[in-house]
């Protein structure tokens, strides 16, 4: 008895998202010029990202001649990340201090872009205190993060200036739909909708199971749908 056709369809569209968006860890070590051992390696250091989505997949295939059953472990890396691999190298980040340096460094620099561009410095108008959350032990749950693959999962390149963008995103957007819709101002309104659009094009799109439980969902599919009255396409 085969599989149910839901079940097929929901394993297709999802290793049609992996391989789409990342590389299966030995595409990935040969992209980068390196091998799978010593990724493992730059893992373990915590100067790399773990892989952010791991498949097991098993099959099993019969005929006359004979059964085959096979069961295979595949990691995914996001391609962005081919970016970070090459700062390690160039850079010498070859442990974990220097690595998050490095990291905050970038992270750093997109922040203090965003708050004074005229978007950012909108949003911080209209919601100050968020500003604020971006202390240390924001800082220290940000590297966690990065390290064990979630940037990989959430933002469309895993680079450090969009894990910042994504985060500012999402805090801006729950700061100002707290009140509701029927108590933004018509330019606050449009203000939120710019938010949105802009966090549209920094955020991953998610996996079909994923997606309901996302903040992509919650801040811009939802949002959308409560305060611009806009289906989710």
């Amino acid at each position: 008895m085969g599989l149910p056709t839901t079940i097929i369809e929901d394993r297709h569209m999802l290793l049609n998202y992996l391989y789409t968006n990342f590389f299966e860890e030995t595409q990935f070590s040969a992209a980068i010029g390196t091998t799978t051992e010593d990724l493992h390696a730059l893992i373990d250091a915590k100067v790399f990202p773990a892989p952010s989505y791991i498949y097991d997949g098993s099959g099993r295939s019969m005929s006359f001649v004979a059964d085959f059953i096979y069961q295979q472990t595949y990691r995914f890396h996001l391609r962005g990340h081919t970016d970070w691999y090459r700062d390690i190298t160039q850079l010498g980040l070859d442990n974990e201090a220097r690595a998050r340096d490095h990291f905050f460094s970038r992270y750093d620099h997109a922040k203090a872009a965003f708050l004074t561009s005229p978007l950012g410095a909108e949003l911080q108008a209209q919601a100050p205190a968020v500003a604020d959350q971006f202390d240390e032990k924001h800082a220290t749950s940000t590297w966690g993060h990065f390290l064990n693959g979630v940037y990989g999962v959430c933002t469309r390149d895993g680079r450090p200036e969009s894990v910042f963008l994504k985060q500012a995103g999402v805090m801006f957007i729950e700061q100002m739909i707290g009140v509701g819709p029927d108590k933004l101002s018509h330019e606050k309104t449009g203000l939120l909708r710019r938010a949105v659009d802009f966090l549209d094009g920094v955020e991953s799109d998610f996996v079909p199971h994923e997606a309901p439980k996302s903040s992509r969902q919650r801040c811009i599919a939802d949002v959308r749908a409560q305060f611009f009255d806009m289906k989710a396409a």
